[in-house]
């Protein structure tokens, strides 16, 4: 049973229970726990009477046990006379599956008390759990076809302590329900949307619900619809606006209608007129019949036509149409008698010079056609050439050039510089010294042309010569001369040192004693240069001479004198002493007695020198004589006299015993008795002389 039946049936209940002695006129009902004073005595009697409530074997109500969702859908379905479904048809919820007592009536009210639908997962009713006011009140208002733009006064819940808990998606229909009174709030000023509802609740909730759905029939009921008289297609639309709450029906089947308003869709299959009755029904039985009738003639197809200019520089065109034929889903269209694919509504076209005639027909399945002439006029041009980044002059001998070409004809067309063709869109060009012509040239596949001629000079600058600072004057013989070049067209310009190609950044220039001019110069492959010039004094300091210290005095013959000697230019200065070249770093020097004179001379290859001088005494000893074992008296007539002689500078010192040279270190002697002298001398070769005196006396044995 479609939703506006199922009002009529609500309204019909309700003038059974306005006078329940047409049916029930006999029968007196009456439950034990619902007595003359309970305040729902009247509507639970009115609802048993009509068998949508029941008691319990001991003849009670029990009017305040809690009511199921799933007793609650029963509820519904018996007091709206819902159509109940097959116990084989497949359930909606997976807790109320076809086999439990409340599957029907639980599908046939699924519209009005709806159940769960989790984000994933299978839809769940809950049937065992309690049915709230708030379910109550939104499967009432659904019922009876209230609709969110019926709601009159939008603050009727502010009344409502709780109002914040009833949820944000109900509001709006709890709201209808308490505006039509068809269920009210609590005495403390709370609504308890999440309270359960009785049993008491529930027959009273009906009862009211059903009285209320009796007055919506006494309202007045207003009908408009809209219907073409004729048309081309086969599909077309009644459209109209109906008195809200009313239900409408086309040719005896039920239409949709949202907020008073209703739109169908008929489509038909043979030409011919049609005729179409609709009528609008209110809870109550209140009727309004329009008939209307439509014509149905086949047309030929709409075409329209885009893409073509009257003038165009570009020679392929898109053409597109459109076509709609309501007897042929898929018209066939020509363009200039080539016929089109059925899945495209587009065509290139390549046109000539001049004017150029289109075509486009669509013929449709009765043969019905329609045609569109189309003129387009092509005047070609030739690419669009934009020279970039050519200045007026430029220091830099390689340049970049970049250009950008269109054309609407040709998507890459050919571009030529100086008589070379190009490929990309940037090229490097190597200029020469002074004026530079470039002509670019843009080639589309037509032949036609675009030429753009550039022209550039070249003024090459020098190179950057930049030289690290350089001393006015040195005592060394070399300097390090070092420098930095840039220039921007010569990656290695060529360095030359007082002429001489010089490499790298840096190099070692030897000087000659005096003023020294160096010259820095730097010639690019311009023949561009950039020199600098400095002035250096070499002024040699000599060699460093120290002479390790020599005593004033020594009574030695020789002495050995040594040295250092260095020199900032030269590794090897030569050293005289006493104007001896000497070698290495050590010499011995003979001395005479008396004073001595040593002179100590360092000359390097420049000439410069260094000289010391020292004077030495030499005061030499005489030879050192020492008389062996000697006796002073002896009884023998002869005697070996033994001495030992030394001098340090003299190896070979003279020995004289009583003015007569001995050559060796001793000398037998016979004795004359008495006492006898010797005097023993030694001499060395400086003519220092050491004596010895020696008495002996002899006594012969008798």
């Amino acid at each position: 049973m479609r939703k506006g039946a199922r009002i009529f049936s609500a309204v019909l209940l309700m003038v059974t229970l306005a006078f329940p002695y047409l049916a029930y006129a006999e029968e007196n009902i009456g439950f034990k726990d619902v007595g003359g004073t309970y305040w729902a005595q009247d509507e639970i009697n009115s609802m048993a009477k009509l068998g949508l409530v029941k008691g319990y074997s001991d003849n009670t109500f029990k009017p305040n046990k809690p009511v199921t969702r799933e007793e609650f859908a029963a509820l519904i379905a018996r007091a709206f006379y819902l159509d109940l479904l097959e116990d084989d048809k497949s359930p909606t919820f997976m807790d109320v599956t076809n086999t439990r007592w409340s599957f029907s009536a639980v599908e046939a009210s699924k519209e009005f008390l709806t159940g769960y639908y989790p984000p994933s997962g299978k839809a769940f009713f809950d049937p065992t759990g309690k049915a709230t006011r708030e379910d109550v009140a939104v499967a009432l208002v659904k019922t009876l076809n209230y609709q969110p733009d019926d709601l009159k006064d939008e603050r009727v819940l502010d009344r409502f302590y709780d109002e914040n808990e009833i949820s944000p998606n109900m509001s709006s229909y709890v709201a209808l329900a308490v505006e039509n009174k068809l269920i009210n709030g609590y005495s403390d000023w709370t609504f308890r949307p999440d309270q359960a509802v009785t049993r008491a609740e529930a027959a009273a909730l009906l009862y009211r619900a059903i009285k209320g759905a009796a007055g919506d029939s006494q309202q007045a009921l207003t009908l408009n619809v809209e219907v073409p008289d004729t048309t081309p297609t086969p599909t077309f639309y009644i459209t109209g606006d109906v008195t809200k709450g009313a239900t409408v029906f086309i040719n005896n089947e039920e239409a949709e209608v949202v907020q008073g308003q209703f739109r169908v869709g008929f489509r038909l299959k043979e030409e011919g007129t049609y005729t179409y009755t609709v009528t609008a029904r209110l809870a109550g039985g209140k009727t309004q019949s329009v008939t209307k009738t439509v014509k149905y003639e086949k047309g030929a197809p709409t075409l329209e036509v885009k893409g073509v200019p009257e003038t165009t520089d570009k020679q392929m065109i898109t053409v597109t149409w459109t076509v709609k034929d309501g007897n042929d889903p898929s018209p066939v269209v020509y363009v200039n008698g080539e016929k089109q694919y059925s899945s495209s509504a587009k065509a290139i076209i390549y046109l000539e010079e001049g004017n150029n005639d289109i075509t486009v027909v669509a013929e449709n399945s009765s043969g019905k056609s329609t045609k569109v002439v189309k003129r387009v006029v092509f005047q070609s041009g030739g690419p669009v050439l934009n020279v970039l980044n050519v200045p007026e002059t430029t220091d830099k001998e390689l340049l970049k050039v970049s250009w950008t070409v269109q054309d609407k004809n040709d998507n890459a067309p050919k571009v030529y510089l100086n008589g070379e063709q190009q490929y990309g869109t940037t090229t490097h060009v190597n200029l020469k010294e002074g004026t530079n012509t470039l002509t670019f040239k843009a080639v589309n596949s037509i032949g036609k042309t675009t030429e753009v001629t550039k022209t550039v000079v070249l003024n090459g600058g020098a190179p950057v010569l930049t030289v690290d600072p350089v001393a006015e004057s040195t005592n060394k013989n070399t300097i390090k001369i070092s420098w930095n070049v840039q220039d921007k067209n010569d990656n290695s310009p060529k360095v030359y040192i007082n002429g001489e190609q010089a490499y790298n950044s840096g190099t070692t220039v030897s000087l000659k004693p005096g003023p020294n001019a160096i010259t820095v110069k730097v010639v690019n492959k311009l023949g561009k240069s950039t020199e600098k010039s400095f002035n250096v004094t070499f002024s040699s300091d000599g060699p460093t001479l120290v002479v390790n210290p020599i005593p004033q005095t020594t009574d030695k013959k020789t002495v050995q004198v040594s040295w250092s000697v260095s020199d900032n230019n030269d590794n090897y200065p030569k050293v005289y002493l006493n104007d001896e070249q000497a070698y290495g770093s050590s010499m011995s020097v003979s001395l005479v007695a008396g004073a001595n004179t040593i002179k100590i001379k360092a000359v390097n290859s420049f000439g410069a020198t260094k000289e010391e001088t020292h004077t030495i005494v030499f005061e030499p000893p005489g030879p050192r004589l020492v008389l062996g074992y000697a006796p002073e008296t002896t009884s023998s007539e002869t005697i070996t006299l033994t001495w030992t002689v030394s001098d340090e500078n003299d190896s070979y010192p003279k020995v004289f015993v009583n003015d007569k040279q001995v050559n060796y270190n001793s000398m037998n002697v016979i004795l004359s008795p008495g006492p006898n002298t010797f005097r023993i001398v030694a001499s060395n070769s400086l003519g220092k002389t050491t004596e010895v005196v020696y008495t002996v006396t002899y006594s012969p044995t008798p």
